[in-house]
């Protein structure tokens, strides 16, 4: 089943010494019902309802009886620390969390000798935001942390943070990927997450 389109209504449907026509008088009727579907154009008035998480691995995740739209929050992993400049070990990068479209990708990780990896990019969502150069995203405490340096090693940068609204039909299926933390020499990065709400 397809939700029902969202019809707006303006000055020139409804109020005082209008003319009452039949496609007002259907979008009365229709337009309950797709705010309740979360019909395209339609208002989203009813909040979460339910919130999942996925926070490993990949596969294919299947959407909800009566669910059109979710919001989806993808962090991606932090990158590991790096070693001290005599040990010669840079850390490892973050894995990219995906779903659908929506990327956060997964941080650097840290350089010998005291250079911080670099934040992950995101895409493809309403919002996207950049990890942070070796360190936590104060946005999300430790999701997607980069890992800490060893011996003045460089620390790892954090993972990117993609928040997008995405259009849905119940039964749906719809792959993801959740990004590991990057192997590190001091400390590991933190892994990614996904984040489902509707």
């Amino acid at each position: 089943m397809t939700a029902i389109s969202y019809v707006t209504l303006d000055n020139d449907d409804l109020g005082a010494n209008k003319i009452f026509r039949a496609a007002t008088a259907s979008a009365l009727d229709t337009n309950p019902v797709s705010i309740a579907q979360r019909g395209t154009g339609a208002p989203w008035l009813n909040g979460v309802g339910a919130i999942a998480t996925l926070t490993s691995g990949s596969g294919n995740y299947t959407v909800p009886a009566g669910v059109y739209r979710l919001k989806v929050t993808c962090v991606g992993g932090g990158g590991g620390g790096g070693d001290g400049a005599g040990f010669g070990n840079n850390g490892g990068g973050g894995g990219s969390t995906t779903f659908g479209s929506l990327t956060g990708g997964g941080g650097s990780g840290g350089f010998l000798g005291g250079t911080d990896g670099s934040g992950g990019s995101a895409s493809g969502g309403d919002i996207n935001l950049s990890g942070i150069t070796g360190g936590t995203p104060a946005y999300f405490s430790t999701l997607g942390s980069g890992g800490a340096g060893s011996g003045g090693g460089g620390n790892g940068g954090s993972g990117a943070v993609c928040i997008g609204v995405v259009a849905a039909e119940p039964g749906d299926v719809i792959a993801y990927a959740v990004g590991s933390g990057g192997a590190g020499f001091g400390f590991a990065g933190s892994a990614g997450i996904i984040i489902i709400e509707y």
